[in-house]
């Protein structure tokens, strides 16, 4: 049904409607011979969505409409009961109509309240009062708005208005009736707009701010252009992936990283034994052109495993001198040839891998006229004694020119003539070209494909050994069709490593350097710190702290520190670098009391971070107040444009982790499609839905089997993909979003849509002082008021909802907030 069907239909029935008049009919007719009509014919409904005749304490309801998420009472009276209604279609206020219509009002308010419905709409069969009957927030039901249609003519002039409003289609894309939706928010107030200092940034004592440099000069080697194919970095830096006992066991073994159970895939439990195993690959045949090569090497592994860092560690560092020796090899970034096109471009690559076989290996003089004229030697043999006989023997000239133009010719057609350079290597040098192929995995199904078509056609057509790394579930999902079962491959998951050792040895790789770069720090350190003293620091006791946070940051004592880092950026080592960084040099972290605590604590260096000061320092970094705009700390309750729900994005998000705990990794993947239908079958909005989704993307809460969270895009893109909660989505869910230092952040910058909780929570909020401080017992009242100010909106919530996925508010208090709370109020005397 759609609305030009709909339009046509209700012309057809009003020409019916005319017999209609002459005929008296009771209630029970003019729901058989109009109501009906109505709804089912023209707007759409099905009889699944109705109950007819419904029987509650005070009598009997004509009609049920349910739909999930949203339901309704008709109540349908005598077709010549007039109502008094204005006499253009309208939005009015209930009270407005109340005198007059009473009785009918009062009504379907008492069967509403037997149901535990809110909206009903009353009818004649040609007039309509339609609206929100009850209420459950503490509002007169008389204030509220209804739309009423006084006559078959007002519906025909305003049938869009009609449609929108009481068709399954409208209703299901609104999340209930259409005016309701659009009514403007009344009132909508964040506590960040009341503080005139709210653009203020902290007041850092002298010390920290000298200190400030010497981070930024030492974690700024961390952002530096080390390249991931660099053999230092590689041996430093790279984790091996052994058999370990792993704590976390829940968030561990939802995100863990395991090879499926198929025969087809080497799934080895280290790296030790997958470089073994790869090794005895490479060498398993004769370099030959009478022997078949290798087969291609397929690499997978999940987002985030380390597939490029794997395969560089692996010709770099793992590989023995002998293979790499006989079997030279030239690393392939697809990135740099994807230019948004489906066609690649192997001319290009096979230009740039000849290239860089000129480069690495210039002993071999691939590039030399010695070596050109012996990887066309057959054909120039041929020549000689067909063709260019005459000119060998007669004008050495010619015979020169036409060989030098044979060879042009062949240099020109680059991935034709990388198939004989690398058959002339087999053939003449006894050495096997290895050609890998990395990232082909960050793109869609059809680019992959042909990153694996070009590297099987090296392999059966050049005899190289080929690598190709691919993203493991579209492997698993296609392994049986073409091309990949036109090929025989071997091939290996690479398991992911534990990413806080990932981070803890970046970390220690760059902390190390000062130990051997007096330039970092030249000299000592003077200021006064957030006492009053003026101290100096020495370099070596600046240099004793930054060394002392490679056995503390990652010991026991800061455990949360390193789940934080861990769940909120993996895969991107690279943003938790950044995150701890940013933790440091923030205005709210005191540097120089970490330095005198290691400088005066000498049988025990490691310092203590605790995970509220982590938060809340790289939450505000130097300004007074959060603001979720410029804050790397998300605000899960600040709604989209447009709405002021602030509980969709975290049903999103338990949705999503019933899936992941249900189905486990394999199958925590959901349709966006079926993902926002089920939220449009809940009731919620559908350019809502999205929108919110949006928003999950760009905040990395939720991923995509599809998109790199490194692509900057501005809208979702128009293409069906799947999507499941991230570590980082999982872990605010589930830990974060609970804890009161979360809390107390986020409820500065939130919209609150009603006044007297945002009169309440601006009266105890406590202002900041020009170093950050805030009153504790106001802090907690605030929170506690926010709490309470969420558990009333949260009662607006569908109930289909609330009964499938459970109380936000009420996880919250169990999953910390309480205990939260009760611990500070213990600490401060206040139980």
């Amino acid at each position: 049904m759609n609305i030009d069907s709909a339009r046509e239909k209700f012309l057809l029935f009003l020409q019916n409607y005319e017999e209609y008049k002459t005929c008296d009919f009771s209630e029970s007719d003019t729901r058989s011979k109009v109501i009906d009509k109505l709804f089912i014919d023209i707007l759409g409904w099905s009889e699944s969505n109705i109950q007819r005749e419904g029987h509650v304490d005070c009598g009997y309801y004509d009609y049920r409409f349910s739909i999930p998420g949203f339901y309704m009472l008709v109540e349908a009276k005598k077709q010549f009961l007039d109502f008094v209604l204005p006499i253009k279609t309208k939005i009015v206020s209930i009270n407005t109509l109340l005198s007059e219509n009473r009785d009918v009002i009062q009504q379907i308010r008492n069967y509403l309240s037997d149901e535990g419905i809110d909206y009903g709409i009353i009818t004649n069969g040609k007039q309509f009062i339609i609206g929100q009957f009850i209420n459950h927030n503490g509002t007169l039901w008389k204030q509220n708005k209804c739309l009423v249609f006084n006559g078959l003519d007002e519906i025909k002039e305003n049938f869009i208005t009609f449609y929108n409003n009481l068709s399954k289609e409208g209703i299901i894309e609104n999340g209930g009736f259409k005016f309701l939706q659009n009514k403007e928010i009344e009132f909508s107030k964040k506590i960040i707009e009341t503080l005139v200092d709210r653009e203020k940034e902290i007041v850092r004592n002298s010390i920290s701010t000298n200190l400030t440099p010497i981070i930024e000069t030492i974690f700024g080697e961390i952002f530096s252009d080390i390249k991931e194919d660099d053999a230092e970095f590689i041996k430093e830096c790279f984790v091996e992936n052994k058999e370990t006992i792993k704590n976390r066991a829940e968030l561990n073994g939802l995100f863990s990283d395991t090879p499926p159970f198929l025969s087809e895939v080497v799934g080895a439990q280290n790296h030790d034994s997958i470089s073994q195993q790869i090794n005895a690959e490479i060498t398993s045949s004769n370099v030959s052109l009478k022997m078949a090569p290798p087969k291609p090497v397929i690499i997978v592994g999940s987002k985030g495993a380390g597939k490029t860092t794997f395969i560089n560690f692996l010709f770099k560092n793992k590989l023995p001198n002998d293979t790499i020796n006989r079997y030279p090899y030239v690393y392939v970034d697809f990135i740099k040839y994807y230019k948004n096109s489906k066609n690649v471009d192997t001319e290009k690559i096979s230009e740039d891998i000849l290239n860089s076989l000129y480069e690495q290996y210039p002993f071999l003089e691939l590039d030399t006229y010695k070596v050109l004229k012996r990887i066309y030697i057959h054909e120039i043999n041929r020549n000689d004694r067909g063709i260019w006989s005459v000119y060998k023997e007669k004008n050495q000239l010619v015979y020169l020119d036409k060989l030098n133009s044979f060879i042009e010719e062949k240099f020109k057609h680059k991935e034709l003539h990388l198939e004989e350079l690398s058959k002339y290597l087999v053939r003449e040098r006894q050495m096997r070209l290895i050609v890998i192929i990395d990232n082909a995995d960050q793109f869609d199904m059809e680019t992959q494909e042909s990153a694996f078509l070009f590297a099987s056609s090296l392999n059966r057509r050049a005899f190289c050994g080929v690598f190709v790394s691919l993203r493991e579930g579209y492997y698993y999902k296609w392994r049986n069709l073409p091309p990949f079962n036109a090929f025989e491959s071997n091939v290996y998951h690479v398991t992911a490593p534990k990413y806080s050792e990932v981070l803890q040895k970046r970390i220690s790789y760059t902390l190390k350097k000062i130990e051997f770069d007096s330039s970092v720090i030249e000299r000592n350190v003077t200021g006064v710190n957030q006492v009053g003293y003026k101290i100096e620091m020495e370099t070596q006791n600046i240099k004793e702290f930054f060394l002392s946070l490679q056995n503390s940051l990652f010991d026991n004592s800061n455990e949360l520190i390193v789940d934080f880092l861990n769940y909120s950026t993996f895969p991107n080592t690279r943003e938790g670098l950044r995150l701890f960084k940013l933790f440091l040099i923030s205005g709210y972290t005191d540097v120089s009391e970490y330095i005198m605590r290691v400088r005066f604590n000498r049988d025990n260096h490691k310092i203590t971070i605790p995970i509220h000061e982590f938060v809340k320092s790289i939450g505000l970094h130097n300004k007074l107040y959060y603001n979720h705009e410029i804050s790397v700390i998300p605000n899960l309750f600040y709604p989209c444009n447009e709405s002021s729900n602030h509980f969709l994005k975290i049903w999103i998000l338990k949705y999503l982790s019933n899936k992941l705990k249900s189905g486990g990794n394999v199958n925590k993947y959901d349709s966006l499609s079926d993902l926002a239908n089920c939220f449009i079958n809940y009731g919620y909005k559908t350019d809502i839905i999205y929108k919110e989704l949006e928003l999950l993307l760009k905040l990395e809460l939720i991923e995509t089997d599809e998109i790199l969270t490194d692509i900057k895009w501005v809208n979702l893109p128009e293409k069906v993909f799947n999507v499941c909660i991230s570590a980082k989505g999982y872990y605010y869910l589930n830990e974060v979003m609970n804890r009161f230092y979360y809390f107390e952040l986020v409820l500065q910058d939130t919209p609150i849509f009603d006044e007297v909780f945002f009169n309440n929570m601006c009266q105890v909020f406590p202002h900041c002082t020009e170093n950050g401080k805030r009153n504790m017992n106001n802090r907690i009242e605030t929170v506690e008021c926010f709490m309470r100010y969420l558990g009333e909106q949260e009662n607006h919530e569908p109930r289909v909802v609330l009964n499938q996925l459970g109380s936000i508010v009420q996880d919250i208090k169990n999953k910390g907030m309480d205990a939260d709370i009760r611990n500070i109020k213990d600490k401060m005397g206040l139980s």
